[in-house]
């Protein structure tokens, strides 16, 4: 029971997750391993120099050159793993490029199904029954025009002519008749003043008048 209790319990594999997704995610794992690898051997190589250069300052050759052949050690180690990580990077890349160019196969493939699939839907059969149906009802309305047009050639055009000038002069009154009427009476003629015939008389006269007066009394007193 026990037994059977913790088999239940196990985590089930996702079934989203491939085979191959799971060689990617071990060869990124494996590519950070080398990376950082690749930090402690830096430092590595930075210390030894250092020591190296502390040994030979203090004189001691022997231990100085046993610090530069770690050093090299080192060296041939980074070179090795950047190496590693050189070749994890293109597999990767060759992965990624596979992944891209199989969906590409999957969208061109189902592009052409559905194409293949709407090519069932209309056969070059349907084509050509559909352009000579076409072709028969465009016949058969030419006639219908041509008939139509035999019709209105036997219509005699004097008879149409007497009735547009009928219904023209129909259309003359009725407009005449909508029409406002003209007055009838004349507008009284304003009276104008009487021009005088003689011009009048100066107010000039009268003062001359008045000048004589004086001098026939003169000469009257005089005689």
């Amino acid at each position: 029971m026990g037994n059977f209790t913790s088999s239940s319990k196990k985590p089930k594999a996702s079934a989203g997750i491939t085979e191959l997704d799971r060689t990617v995610l071990s060869l990124k794992t494996q590519r950070n391993k080398l990376n950082d690898q690749m930090k402690l051997l830096d430092k590595r190589v930075d210390r030894h120099q250092e020591v190296a250069r502390e040994l030979i300052k203090e004189g001691r050759k022997d231990r100085a050159l046993l610090a530069l052949k770690k050093k090299k050690m080192a060296t041939m180690q980074q070179e090795q793993v950047a190496s590693h990580v050189l070749h994890i990077e293109s597999m990767l890349s060759n992965i990624e490029t596979s992944k891209q160019q199989t969906a590409l196969f999957k969208v061109l493939q189902e592009g052409n199904e559905q194409l293949k699939a709407i090519q069932k839907l209309v056969t070059v059969e349907d084509v050509e029954k559909l352009m000579e149906d076409t072709a028969e009802a465009q016949a058969y309305q030419d006639e219908l025009n041509r008939a139509l047009g035999v019709s209105l050639s036997g219509v005699d055009d004097a008879a149409v002519e007497a009735e547009f000038e009928i219904l023209e002069a129909e259309e003359a009154v009725a407009t005449a008749a909508s029409m406002p009427s003209a007055p009838t009476e004349r507008p009284a003629e304003q009276q104008l003043p009487a021009v005088p015939m003689h011009p009048a008389d100066t107010p000039a006269d009268t003062p001359a008048e008045e000048d004589e007066q004086p001098e026939q009394r003169q000469a009257m007193l005089a005689t």
